[in-house]
């Protein structure tokens, strides 16, 4: 008797904890919510400028859509894949609009492939001279960066729009590392080349890509705490549940079937004490109380 209870004990358990094994798998598969976090994206851009004469702290930092991109194969990724696409933009200046200052634009692709071909149409517009507000930029002059094969360059001299003194230059850098590529603008006022500080931001900017690039996700997944908190309920409850409800249900069934049998015999009973009577009322005694004729 008492092993028989224990056995009944531990099949409930069994029963309880498969329940929450399955409620724990429902979890995972339909509470959880995935949305893109496009600030996470200056995890791959550079903080810090090899220029000098700018402040060590960006003063812009700024995720911006794919669909904002001026290039179509980042806005035909964006509308295909929201989530895998998205820009990221940090600048240095110390005052807006004027130099000395530096510009670094991140474009996030869903596949190399696809970041191969942006890469393409940025190089095709590096010797385009830079639009500034009161220089006029002329004399564009590539250079190379040592340790990033896919890295372009290009200098520029620039001058006043009114005196055409020429009053500093400028820098203009492109490079890809896997689904990423980062576009640079720097400008400095110095009148001397001098692609020092852009290659040694190209240099950090790729080791940091290389580092970060091909495992990085900006999809942020969420737990809402009111959905949680009425599944966790409901899983008790359906938990606590197994333990009694299958015994219940059996017990109860048992017991509609012993209802249903007695009534069955009841009326049997009834239909064959019915029988007798019509036959005494005919006059003769029914078949059963006759002995039978050998």
């Amino acid at each position: 008797m008492r092993g028989r209870l224990l056995g009944g004990w531990r099949m409930r358990g069994l029963r309880a904890v498969v329940v929450l094994a399955l409620g724990g798998v429902g979890y995972a598969l339909f509470i959880p919510q995935g949305h893109a976090d496009r600030k996470l994206l200056g995890n791959l851009v550079i903080r810090h400028t090899a220029l000098k004469s700018v402040p060590a702290e960006a003063k812009l930092k700024q995720a911006i859509p794919g669909s904002d991109s001026t290039f179509s194969v980042t806005k035909r990724a964006a509308r295909q894949h929201p989530d895998e696409t998205g820009l990221y933009a940090r600048e240095w200046y110390v005052a807006p609009g004027a130099p000395p200052e530096v510009g670094a634009v991140l474009q996030k692709l869903p596949t190399a492939d696809e970041a191969r071909r942006v890469l393409s149409a940025v190089r095709a517009q590096l010797r385009t001279a830079p639009t500034l507000s009161t220089e006029k930029a002329s004399s564009p002059q590539s250079f190379s960066v040592p340790g990033v094969p896919s890295a372009a360059g290009v200098s520029f001299l620039l001058f006043d729009a009114n005196t055409h003194a020429q009053v500093g230059t400028a820098y203009t850098a492109a490079y890809q590392v896997d689904d990423a590529v980062m576009s640079e603008l720097i400008v400095s006022t110095s009148s001397t080349r001098d692609t020092a500080a852009a290659v040694a931001d190209v240099q950090a900017g790729a080791a940091l890509l290389r580092q970060k690039a091909p495992s990085f996700s900006m999809v942020v997944t969420t737990y809402p705490s009111t959905a949680t908190l009425v599944y966790a309920v409901v899983t008790v409850v359906v938990a606590t549940a197994s333990l009694f409800l299958p015994e219940f249900m059996a017990e109860r069934l048992r017991r509609r079937r012993q209802r249903h049998h007695e009534r069955e015999q009841r009326k049997a009973r009834e239909q064959y004490l019915a029988r007798g009577r019509r036959t005494v009322r005919r006059g003769r005694a029914p078949a059963w109380s006759q002995s039978r004729k050998r």
